[in-house]
């Protein structure tokens, strides 16, 4: 019992000076030798956090410590380790967390057992944090669902031409009378009508929604008139392109492009250690088209070959002629045109490969 009081002697001194002070008027009885008389403040206040009754005059007295001071005692025992020796209070550890429990938040009537009756986004709070709870445990699902593309999601054709992104056709933009303002008001009808909501709310429904990207790129080309005639113009070498030789179940015959540029393949330099043709882009790249003898061989019937830009989006037409090294005379041929423009040309001029590729700059059908 002795080395008991000693340890409580030094700890009681180790404590801050209002906690001395407190448990010098107000010993705990967990410390306190049985038999010990009472103090004169406990036989004044029993408990100094709680309210008195005045047995002469019958009124309630306020506490001796204020909630104030409670406070800041019961964080200064709380620090030391000693808050199970102070009185009950409500400013105590216990007691709020309890307070808390029973009558919830700060957000009134989020208790158990209550109603709300506060502002409506209070009333709606728990529910909100429950489904935002909720969203954050299948957030990891959900990703993984969007990573292995098993999302749902708005089919939409894997080759569509801008002109039915807009409900429009091309007859009809070429002869309104103000095609700009034909093609805004078909943009800002398709922005309505494929607007995320509807496309939500009717997910099987047979029409065919577009999404944002599509109907800005198809404004974006058709409102220029510049671009609209490379769309028309690309659009009419698919169509060859799908006549001759594509199906129509081909996707590369289907696939319009723009920003088409048409060339020859004698204006083009020739890369002679690397063996391929090249020219800059107006992207920036110095060599953005690229290719060689092989891509020729390759189209070498249809005398045009589609070069894209490594860089961006443009393309480049490059014509040529196919000429055999077996023909006669000297003369370049090309399929299925002729060309009397390099009837000067001799076979020996022609390179080692079986076969050579000759000038054919927008020559007629023979």
């Amino acid at each position: 019992m002795a080395s008991s009081a000693k340890n409580y002697i030094q700890l009681a001194k180790s404590l801050p000076e209002p906690l001395q002070r407190f448990f010098a008027r107000w010993p705990p009885a967990a410390i306190v030798p049985e038999g010990t008389p009472k103090t004169l403040y406990q036989e004044r206040r029993a408990n100094p956090f709680e309210f008195f009754k005045n047995p002469a005059t019958g009124k309630m007295q306020d506490p001796v410590y204020s909630n104030r001071r409670q406070a800041q005692l019961v964080k200064m025992a709380r620090e030391h380790g000693v808050e199970h020796l102070l009185p009950e209070s409500k400013k105590g550890t216990a007691y709020r967390l309890a307070y808390r429990v029973e009558h919830g938040l700060r957000v009134k009537g989020t208790g158990v057992g209550q109603s709300v009756k506060g502002h409506i986004h209070e009333r709606h709070m728990i529910a909100k944090m429950e489904a935002r709870r909720k969203a954050m445990l299948e957030m990891p699902k959900l990703i993984k669902t969007w990573k292995r593309g098993e999302m749902e999601e708005i089919k939409t054709p894997a080759a569509v031409s801008h002109y039915q992104v807009l409900n429009l056709t091309q007859s009809l933009v070429d002869s309104h009378h103000n095609p700009p303002t034909l093609i805004k008001r078909a943009y800002h009808r398709a922005l309505l009508q494929n607007h995320p909501d509807k496309a939500a709310r009717s997910p099987a429904s047979s029409s065919t929604f577009y999404s944002v990207d599509q109907i800005t790129a198809a404004y974006t080309v058709l409102s220029s008139p510049r671009d609209r005639a490379a769309y028309d113009a690309s659009a009419r070498l698919s169509q060859q392109q799908q006549q001759h030789g594509g199906g129509q179940d081909d996707p590369a015959s289907v696939q319009f492009r723009t920003g088409v540029e048409n060339v020859d393949l004698d204006d083009l330099p020739f890369d002679e250690g690397k063996d391929v043709w090249y020219r800059s882009c107006r992207c920036g790249n110095d060599r953005g088209y690229v290719f060689g003898e092989d891509d020729l061989e390759e189209v070498g019937g249809e005398g045009e070959l589609m070069v894209g830009c490594l860089d961006c989006s443009l393309w480049l037409n490059v014509h040529f002629a196919q000429v055999d090294n077996d023909d006669t005379a000297g003369t370049y041929r090309s399929w299925p045109l002729e060309l009397p423009t390099c009837a000067s040309t001799t076979a020996g001029d022609l390179p080692s490969s079986t076969k050579a590729f000759a000038i054919a700059p927008y020559p007629t059908p023979v």
